[in-house]
């Protein structure tokens, strides 16, 4: 099916290159603050309490980025960041492929390592798809299977997460009470808290280019 074309179907500028460097040097000072606190051992949580440094760490960062929105010269320059970038993005959540071979040697539960790192591979193996549909018709931004891609990025993580904390007790119904302290060390730590994260936010951009290219379509 061909959407109708709009804006979205002529090409992106691209964000300018302030906008670019802020972004850059935004995520570069996330990443190091991570790891400056992942060596110090902040994000390790004692069995049975819920690991609170690491779901702030994970849920932190895209309600920023939400609030972030409301600003018109941030939103316009979000806008104007090619679709195609931001699913290729989600083809790197290849990396969630890594819990399965720690669960493999014995550290991390494997209703958490399963549930997330088949996600994750699923995810991954999607993009490449999406993106050669965008590119073959950039209207492909405002149909229900690119929306969709983007729904089950987001469903994947709250499936991780959920697994996470059913697995270690924090939520007790499967009376399990596992230990998934690798995920509050370095280097698996960076994965939930830092590079899921910045995913939920090329989800967050994606919708928002979604809405945006809707209702440029209906006038």
């Amino acid at each position: 099916m061909t959407y109708a074309t709009s804006h979205s179907s002529a090409g992106f500028e691209g964000p300018g290159a302030g906008f670019i460097g802020g972004a850059g040097l935004v995520v570069l000072l996330w990443l190091g603050a991570v790891v400056v606190l992942g060596g110090a051992g902040a994000f390790q949580a004692e069995a049975g309490e819920p690991p609170l440094a690491t779901l702030t760490a994970l849920v932190l960062p895209p309600l920023a980025f939400l609030l972030l929105l409301r600003v018109p010269g941030i939103l316009s320059s979000v806008l104007a960041v090619d679709p195609i970038w931001l699913t290729a993005m989600q083809g790197l959540r290849i990396l969630g492929v890594g819990f399965l071979f720690v669960y493999a040697f014995g550290h991390l539960p494997g209703l958490f390592a399963h549930i997330a790192g088949w996600g994750d591979l699923l995810v991954a193996a999607l993009a490449p798809v999406v993106v050669a549909r965008l590119a073959a018709d950039r209207g492909f931004l405002r149909s229900p299977m690119y929306f969709g891609f983007h729904v089950l990025g987001l469903l994947d993580f709250v499936g991780a997460v959920g697994a996470g904390l059913v697995a270690r007790g924090t939520i007790p119904l499967l009376g399990m009470s596992e230990s998934t302290s690798a995920l509050g060390q370095l280097p698996l730590l960076m994965i939930p808290c830092f590079a899921v994260p910045l995913w939920i936010c090329f989800h967050i951009a994606a919708f928002a280019q979604i809405g945006a290219s809707r209702r440029a379509a209906r006038h």
